[in-house]
């Protein structure tokens, strides 16, 4: 069997087997390309949807893309161009980001590309996305995460499916089952792939960023490519390839055990963000989740990304130091212990009533993004976690007022004198949840109103609480609602390893 006939039998197989209909595949380079023709022979050209995200980071990107769009047009399938714009000057608005410096650039681009493939999928309905990631992308990923000290788990690559967390704020406000991300091509090496575009005649573009030294991972491609030829290095394809199937084997298992921990040991909390995992085993000593240093390990990496919501792991170093801090508080327990924050969460020591508490770690000023000049009507989705809605019951104001969302210490300063007599109701609050979670899962709902003369902003509410000092608002009737976004469990169980 030839290598196109053989990628096309192999991508219906495993659409088929995960019971994949609807898809988008992310279209560009010859990986990508390949991946194009293999999935729209597989399944047939109409039920796939082609995205190309140009960064805009080189002058040729528009005409490559653009280039796709012809191509995808042959073959049959919709093809769409989103470009993102970069704002030298440090602002951020809409679809526009500021540039970030060259060690953050892929990880900021990468989020935005993402954030536009969620938005297509909730805008067509879409429920699975198709990259044409390979071998030599699995192996550069083994390596990438060996230098990052990812142990075992992280060395096993990446999974066939995963799935889709990242969206825009006002995107996925009503969700069913969320998208997920599959890489269907992980067992062909990229010069099958050219392979398959050449006997097609398919034409693709070689991004010239991939030969930046500047970046890791091109580091790591150019070594691994240098060394394809001796199949007695540890660093060609092959060998690599063999060591993530060995780690995946691990992977399967730990999957199995972290599961059962988190369904008996673990309380998700969405709307406060937080995490309580059980203290003790009901005798003494560690608690059962946390006996396996391997079982622990990922019990703490689900536990942490369900929180931080960031786009990748935390780091194998930020999960030693929760451990170390679990450790400590069992083997010298007449000393106090202390909260300890890594990876943009902190994990808070047992009490009377409660468990280990892990939340967001206090956010810095302005760390979390206000929203403003909303729409009356509108919603949006709060710290990726809550939904929140602001409208009148009454027409009095409705069109000259907006409404803003503020985290509770932006708003401390921005309206101190309005906000400082509920201080109390603040000290109340404080006596019965965490500071840390006070701080940062409380937005503040203001209403922005424009008169003739000037436009003033008024926080209204604030720690669940409405607050006073505008009659007309509370006659109108201001129609405020705060509801979680739905999560799908914990890491472990959401992704298909």
């Amino acid at each position: 069997m030839d290598v196109t006939r053989q990628a096309v039998t192999h991508v219906r197989n495993i659409l088929e087997r995960l019971q994949l209909a609807d898809m988008l595949a992310i279209s560009g380079g010859a990986d990508s390309m390949a991946l194009a023709y293999a999935v729209s022979r597989a399944v047939g050209p109409d039920k796939c949807y082609a995205l190309t995200v140009d960064h805009g980071f080189r002058s040729e990107s528009s005409r490559e893309a653009k280039d796709v769009s012809r191509l995808m047009q042959h073959l049959g399938i919709t093809h769409e161009i989103r470009r993102l714009d970069w704002d030298g000057t440090g602002s951020s608005k809409g679809n526009t980001t500021s540039l970030p410096p060259v060690q953050r650039l892929e990880e900021i681009a990468r989020e935005r590309r993402y954030a536009e493939i969620a938005g297509v999928c909730h805008k067509h309905g879409i429920g699975a996305v198709l990259t044409g990631h390979h071998a030599g992308d699995q192996a550069e990923t083994f390596l990438l995460r060996l230098l990052r000290q990812s142990g075992i788990y992280g060395m096993a690559g990446m999974a066939l499916q995963t799935p889709l967390t990242a969206a825009t704020p006002r995107e996925w406000l009503s969700t069913t089952i969320p998208a997920v991300i599959v890489r269907p091509l992980l067992q062909f090496k990229k010069e099958a792939l050219y392979e398959i575009c050449k006997t097609q005649g398919i034409r693709w573009h070689e991004d010239a960023s991939n030969k930046d030294a500047r970046f890791r991972r091109n580091q790591l491609r150019q070594l691994i490519g240098a060394k394809s030829k001796d199949p007695k290095s540890p660093f060609n394809v092959d060998s690599l390839l063999r060591m993530c199937d060995i780690m995946q084997g691990h992977r399967e298992y730990i999957n199995q055990e972290v599961g059962r921990h988190l369904a008996s040991s673990a309380k998700f909390d969405t709307s406060s963000g937080t995490v309580e995992l059980a203290a003790t085993d009901g005798k003494r000593g560690l608690p059962l989740w946390a006996t396996n240093a391997a079982v622990r390990e990922r019990v703490l990496a689900d536990v942490v990304s369900w929180i931080n919501c960031k786009g990748h792991p935390p780091e194998l170093a930020h999960l030693q130091q929760f451990s170390k801090a679990l450790d400590s508080y069992y083997r010298q327990p007449s000393v106090a212990a202390a909260a300890v924050s890594a990876a943009g969460v902190t994990a808070i020591p047992p009490s009377s009533r409660r468990g280990w508490l892990f939340c967001r770690q206090a956010p810095r000023p302005g760390e979390i993004a206000p929203h403003e000049e909303l729409a009356l009507g509108s919603s949006v989705v709060w710290d990726k976690r809550l939904i929140v809605s602001a409208s009148w019951l009454g027409n009095q104001l409705s069109g000259s007022a907006t409404w803003c969302l503020y985290s509770l210490d932006d708003a401390m300063r921005r309206w101190h004198g309005q906000i400082s007599e509920h201080r109390n109701q603040l000290k109340r609050a404080r006596k019965r949840l965490e500071p840390h979670m006070v701080q940062v899962t409380q937005p503040v709902v203001c209403i922005r109103i424009a008169d003739t003369s000037s436009a003033q902003t008024y926080p209204v509410l604030a720690l669940g609480h409405v607050l006073e000092g505008r009659p007309e608002m509370a006659a109108s009737g201001i129609d405020i609602a705060i509801r979680a976004l739905g999560k799908v469990g914990s890491a472990a169980n959401e992704i298909v390893r």
